[in-house]
């Protein structure tokens, strides 16, 4: 049976998970951060990676929707973010689940892995739907743009990794345990 304060820890983990997701999403669509040779970075994708990392999958999955929908209010042209970052959650923390272990290599692999398959199909939606774009623009496109996106977008992977876990680890069950002791 859960305790008063398991709840309490519960609640102020989902709250502050969320004031994250808010104060990352502003710093992402209001343009705070430069973009750097047409290369846009997209931190919301790795702060996706580290809830998956970290939390429980039910909760990824919601996290991922919540990003996804600010995402797609946010985006000009209202896309699939939403439904993206819902499936890339829940595999995320399934894949950490049970493939891989907690380790440091799969915290770099996790949002490398979730990054290039959203670059890259933003790339593919973009310029290869398209009848009018020659293969020299494309590839113009995949190295200028997608591919600088890929790195830009991993230079928040650290920072992310580091908030989440702080937040997960001040409000969890266990760390309570350890200061009553």
């Amino acid at each position: 049976m859960k305790t008063t304060s398991d709840k309490r820890n519960r609640i102020l983990r989902r709250t502050a998970l969320g004031a994250l997701v808010l104060i990352t999403a502003m710093a992402q669509f209001v343009p705070w951060l430069p973009v750097v040779y047409g290369a846009r970075a997209f931190p919301l994708l790795v702060l996706v990676a580290a809830i998956a990392y970290y939390d429980q999958a039910a909760s990824a999955v919601v996290y991922g929707a919540l990003v996804g929908a600010l995402w797609d209010i946010a985006s000009p042209r209202g896309t699939y973010h939403a439904i993206f970052l819902a499936i890339a959650a829940f595999f995320c923390a399934m894949g950490v689940r049970y493939f891989f272990n907690r380790n440091k290599v799969s915290k770099v692999l996790i949002p490398v892995a979730l990054t290039a398959v959203y670059v890259f199909l933003r790339w593919a939606l973009d310029t290869l739907a398209r009848p009018d774009i020659t293969f020299a623009q494309n590839t113009t496109m995949l190295l200028r743009e997608t591919l600088p996106s890929l790195g830009y977008t991993l230079l928040f992977a650290p920072l992310m990794f580091t908030l989440v876990s702080l937040i997960v680890r001040r409000t969890s069950r266990r760390q309570q345990r350890v200061l009553a002791e």
